[in-house]
């Protein structure tokens, strides 16, 4: 499994036409990682059409080795998911229901942003981060200790907004599952329905770490590679499970988003470590085989299907050319060697538009392309004025 951390591009005024005939896209993910779908540069292949330069009946070995693989992922997921109290969080519906006390009794309440209700009587209670559970036993003590001696406090939860996972790119049936219980990635994959024909053996699983997390530090388990860094800037890569996971920078004060390449064979030979538990907002990706990844400072983000030779510009230029706030210099290509050790290397844009070649990408590569921290700070002022002159207009 390889993560890196995904900071978020410059808009260029860049010429994609040219450029994209090497290039095709697939879905990209789009949760809080940061991602949008990326517009398709052209008609992906029919599944099992052969490609150019692919011997006839590939194709056909292709899709028995997805369905191989695909049997062997459904039996690794769990027939029921773990009952478990996951925590409260922004958006989630709950209703609130107290044994003789109409002012709190079928109570519905949406969790606002900030994480707290206000209630009759009570005042304001903490919400986010506590399961139903403990929210009924500060309930009950905070009446208890005004208004009754034994009170009878329920919880109901009727949405769980801030627990939802999205299963997107190559699998049957795609979207937003909404967790009722821990789920691992296998369990993920069922409720999508396994696996599309023209899947690869590998997914990416994108999360939030969060503010402050130090980065570098690599999942358990072979197969699992792991690269993370600031916000602004990509960390150097590490391998997990084998003790050489590179230390990058601390996490910014918003987080980074974090890309892990998870190995699809290995969790379904039983490598329990790369089944990893999924958390809220997670967003997995599955890509068509022969595809690569272009993600960071850009404006579409995405997987792009590997049909001919297309180097790192043309990647970049395939999902939507960098953005306002990117780092021209620090576009960072991630390879992992057949021993599982992650390699990176640091590209300047600015070089390839003078004329220097520009390397090829290769399939399962990953791009991320870096956030300049002067242009954010800019931008972010341009975008605070305008506001205020926006909001001036209305006085």
């Amino acid at each position: 499994m390889s993560s890196i951390a995904i900071p978020r591009p410059l808009g260029a005024a860049l010429s994609i036409a040219a450029l994209l005939a090497g290039c095709s896209t697939s879905a990209s993910p789009g949760p809080d990682t940061a991602a949008t779908p990326a517009a398709p540069a052209s008609q992906p292949e029919a599944a099992g059409a052969a490609a150019p330069g692919r011997l006839a009946g590939e194709g056909s070995r292709d899709r028995d080795a997805v369905a191989g693989l695909n049997s062997r992922l459904l039996r690794r997921a769990a027939t029921d998911a773990q009952p478990s109290e996951l925590p409260l969080g922004p958006g989630d519906l709950i209703e609130i229901g107290v044994v003789d006390m109409n002012e709190l009794s079928g109570r519905k309440v949406r969790v606002p942003r900030q994480g707290g209700i206000s209630l009759p009587l009570v005042g304001e209670v903490p919400v986010n981060g506590r399961s139903a559970a403990e929210l009924e036993e500060d309930l009950r003590a905070r009446l208890t200790q005004k208004y009754m001696h034994d009170p009878q406090v329920s919880v109901f939860v009727h949405e769980r907004r801030s627990q939802r996972i999205s299963v997107l790119g190559a699998v049957k049936k795609g979207g937003v599952v909404e967790l009722s219980g821990r789920l691992r990635l296998a369990d993920a994959l069922a409720m999508a329905e396994g696996l599309a024909d023209d899947a690869d053996h590998v997914v990416y699983l994108f999360r939030r770490a969060p503010a402050g997390a130090v980065s570098g530090a690599g999942a358990a388990g072979g197969g699992a590679s792991t690269t993370t860094g600031a916000a602004g800037t990509a960390g150097a890569a590490g391998t997990a499970g084998k003790g050489t996971a590179g230390t990058g920078d601390a996490a910014g004060s918003d987080g980074a988003d974090v890309m892990t390449m998870i190995d699809l064979e290995k969790v379904a030979n039983g490598n329990e470590e790369l089944n990893v538990p999924l958390e809220a907002g997670d967003v997995i990706q599955v890509p068509r085989a022969g595809s690569f990844y272009v993600g960071g400072q850009v404006n579409r983000p995405g997987s792009f299907l590997l049909k001919g030779r297309t180097s790192v510009h043309q990647a970049v230029l395939a999902a939507g050319g960098v953005n306002n706030v990117a780092a021209w210099g620090d576009v960072r290509v991630y390879r992992t060697k057949p021993d599982g050790q992650v390699d990176m290397k640091v590209l300047d844009l600015d070089e390839f538009e003078a004329g220097k070649n520009s390397p090829d990408v290769q399939r399962n590569d990953v791009v991320v392309v870096g956030k300049s921290g002067a242009k954010a700070l800019l931008f972010g002022t341009l975008d605070f004025v305008r506001g205020v002159f926006g909001m001036s207009k209305g006085f």
